[in-house]
Order: structure tokens, then C-alpha cells, then sequence
């Protein structure tokens, strides 16, 4: 009755258009009240003891790192890195759009930034080029979703720290493999369409100014250099590697890059700390409602029941994988994955699934939904962005999910394309 309450309150309030954490929170709320062990005191302090933990620290100070990047300058930069890499292919533009984001990605760990930033100059440039609106801004948000699979991914932390036994550098280096498979695609798509429709490219760059943009586009790739590097040598935790990385964003782009004035440092603290509020607001709401499904062994009762159906590996990661694309269509990657990965812990234990690879699976199941109606955040930006309706997007988007649900195929059934990274650097046995 108690979980009854929970789910049937949880939809009703999201039906009626409440934000997803005040209606976990509020679900959870009402639950509480029918079971003993429940007291207001006790919700507070299951509340509290979700977010009061040192490891989420690494959450804010990556939040920071992301909004300096993408307030600094960096993405342009990127934007002119990308077209010496790519620029002379046919589609030029739309490869430096998607190689734009692939390596953004490495430097914010957000589809929602990427979009912002990365869309605000690409769409227009390839509208302008001859592009069609509704291909450059399809191409834009396909190429977003690498930013939360890429590290620094913020989804991938929070998801070690729910586990709580994960490794985060094993988690970063497994994302590595999906983020590029998936941009790899892409590239092949914006090629393809380049030989088909629109074999333009861009201006043929001279030996001194491609120097000059790999370098001062490479600066800003230290970041992943710093974090990635720092983590798999044991340098520093994955929390101080944020710290560090917040310290290098902010002398790039302050002192290097003179993208930042001080008098700018306020709203840019502001604006991270609305982001990680919204985190760790979900956090604690979300840490409610997995302890009332955890007191009444619902993880351990679907685990039971799923296994009762087949015990066959493969049909239980199809239908893993097909909970989660459902899930991702109605509710957004962060609170998706707070409350789905207690859940299917338990499963994945039963399986003798390793929980990098749920991990990797989940964020690049889950990334479907950012750029999918009704709720894709990115989406939504993205649309306003180009001043498009969301119908318009589906018919040119649908050959690109196709290609991410390829690459969503490998990582689910043939984990090696990407554990190879982790294990080399002895996070997995």
C-alpha cells in the first residue's frame, strides 16, 4: 500500500506539471505517513545524511569548471580546433559541429551547455552555409548527448556515488569509448549528407594559423588531460581533481583567454550554484523515496520477479534497456538515474553484471531523453535556440537515435568495445 501511495502520487504530480523534485519529495512525503517508522524528523534527516558527503563535492566544483568553460570562450575556440581537424571533409560544417561537441564534451559534461554554446553559433553558421534549419539544429542535439558520456561527466559521479562501490575513474575511462563511437557516427551521418546534398567545405587554413587554433583550442582540452590524467595515475581523488580542474578554468579564461572579468565571477557562481541546488535538491527528495522502496524490498522483489520471468542475459538486458528508454522519455537523466540505479542494483547483482558496465549502460540509455519529446531539456533549448517547433526536428533526428541505439546495442551486449579502458588502468579485475 505504502508503494501504492509513492507511485501513485509521484505521477499524479507529474501529470499536473509539478517539477520532478518537489513531486518525488512531496510522493515520498505522503508515503512516509503510512509507515511506522516515518517521523517528520526522519524524513529531514534522511533529507540531509543524501547530500552531506565529501565525494558529491566533485559534483559543484564540475558544475563550476562547465560554466566557466562555456562563459570563458573555450567553445568558439573549440568550434576553430574542430575545423582544422575536420573542416575540409565534405560537409564541413557539420562535422565541426559534431566534432565541436565531441570535444566540448570533454570540457563541460552537459548536453544542456553543449547546446547553449556550441548550437548558439553552429546552427546559424550552417543556416547560412545552405544547410536546412531543421538538419543543423537535428545535428546539434544529437551531438549534445556525448557531453554527459564524455568525461567529465557529471552523470557518471553521481552515479558512482549512489552505488556507492564504484570506481569514478573506472566510470570516466569507460565513457570514453560510447561518447567517441557515438560521434564517429555522427561524423559518418554530416559526411554522407556532405556527399549527397551539401559537398561544401570550409576555407583551406595556412600551417601558422592552424598552429595557433590547435594550441589555443588545445589549452582548453587540458582540462580533460588534468582530470583524467590526474585520476588514473592516483595523482588526487576524483573530488580534488574537480577542485583543480576549477582553478585551471578559471586562470584559462581570466588570465589566458581574457574571456572573464572579475565583476562577471558573481554570475557565474550564481549560476553554478542554481545548478547544483537543483542536483542536490533532487539528491536529497530522491534519497526519501529510495528508503521507503528499499524498507519495503521492492529493488530485491523486482529483481526476484524479473529473473522469475527468464534467466536468459541477454533478454534481461533488452528489457533493463527498454525500462530505461521509457523512463527517459518522462523524466530527465539526473533524477532518472537516482532512482532507477537502487533499483536495479540488486538486479544486476543477481546477473553478475559489473557495475561499470550498468553504469555506462544507464547514462548512455539515458541520454535518449534529453533530446526526445516530451521532456528533453536539451531539446527544448535547442528549439528555442533555432526558433523551430519540435515537430519539425523528429524526421531529420530519427536517422541520428538510430545510430546512438546502435551504439547503445554494443554497449549493453559487447561490454569489451569499452571495459578494455578501465581494466587497462586496473579499475576492473
Amino acid at each position: 500500500m505504502t508503494v501504492l501511495i509513492l507511485f501513485a502520487t509521484f505521477v499524479v504530480l507529474l501529470l499536473v506539471g509539478m517539477p520532478i523534485a518537489f513531486a518525488i519529495g512531496i510522493a515520498s512525503a505522503i508515503a512516509a505517513m503510512s509507515m511506522d517508522v516515518m517521523t517528520n524528523m526522519t524524513i529531514v534527516r534522511r533529507m540531509i545524511f543524501g547530500i552531506n558527503s565529501f565525494p558529491l563535492l566533485a559534483v559543484i566544483f564540475f558544475v563550476f569548471t562547465g560554466v566557466v568553460m562555456a562563459n570563458g570562450g573555450v567553445a568558439g575556440r573549440l568550434v576553430r580546433l574542430a575545423e582544422v581537424i575536420v573542416g575540409r571533409l565534405p560537409g564541413g560544417l557539420a562535422q565541426i559541429n559534431v566534432m565541436s561537441s565531441m570535444l566540448f564534451g570533454g570540457v563541460s559534461g552537459s548536453a544542456v551547455a553543449d547546446v547553449s554554446s556550441i548550437g548558439r553559433m553552429m546552427i546559424e553558421a550552417m543556416e547560412k552555409d545552405g544547410y536546412t534549419k531543421r538538419f543543423a539544429t537535428s545535428l546539434t542535439l544529437a551531438s549534445a548527448t556525448m557531453g554527459p558520456i564524455i568525461p567529465p561527466s557529471i552523470s557518471m559521479i553521481l552515479y558512482a556515488y549512489i552505488a556507492s562501490s564504484v570506481s569514478v575513474g573506472g566510470l570516466l575511462l569507460a565513457g570514453l569509448t560510447p561518447g567517441i563511437m557515438i560521434g564517429g557516427g555522427l561524423l559518418l551521418v554530416a559526411y554522407v549528407h556532405g556527399r549527397l546534398y551539401h559537398d561544401t567545405r570550409t576555407p583551406k587554413l595556412t600551417g601558422r594559423e592552424k598552429l595557433h587554433r590547435v594550441v589555443d583550442g588545445g589549452l582548453g582540452m587540458m582540462t580533460l588531460v588534468i582530470i583524467l590524467g590526474g585520476i588514473t595515475t592516483g595523482v588526487f581523488t576524483a573530488t580534488e581533481a574537480g577542485a583543480i580542474a576549477s582553478v585551471y578554468a578559471l586562470f584559462l579564461t581570466m588570465v589566458v583567454y581574457r574571456e572573464i572579468k572579475v565583476r562577471q565571477l558573481p554570475a557565474l557562481m550564481w549560476e553554478s550554484i542554481v545548478t547544483t541546488a537543483v542536483v542536490l535538491f533532487l539528491i536529497a527528495t530522491t534519497s526519501i523515496f529510495t528508503f521507503i522502496l528499499t524498507y519495503e524490498n521492492v529493488p530485491q522483489w523486482i529483481s526476484e520477479n524479473v529473473l522469475g520471468l527468464t534467466e536468459n542475459r541477454y533478454l534481461l538486458l533488452l528489457i533493463i534497456n527498454v525500462l530505461l528508454l521509457v523512463t527517459g522519455l518522462f523524466i530527465d537523466l539526473t533524477p532518472a538515474l537516482i532512482m532507477l540505479v537502487p533499483i536495479l542494483l540488486p538486479l544486476a547483482d543477481a546477473m553478475g553484471l559489473d557495475l561499470i558496465h550498468l553504469g555506462v549502460i544507464m547514462v548512455v540509455n539515458l541520454t535518449f531523453g534529453l533530446i526526445t519529446p516530451p521532456v528533453g531539456t536539451a531539446l527544448f533549448v535547442g528549439c528555442r535556440i533555432a526558433k523551430i517547433s519540435m515537430v519539425e526536428l523528429i524526421p531529420p533526428l530519427l536517422p541520428m537515435l538510430a545510430i546512438m541505439l546502435v551504439v547503445l546495442g554494443i554497449v549493453t551486449y559487447v561490454p569489451e568495445s569499452f571495459m578494455w579502458a578501465p581494466r587497462m588502468f586496473g579499475f576492473v579485475p
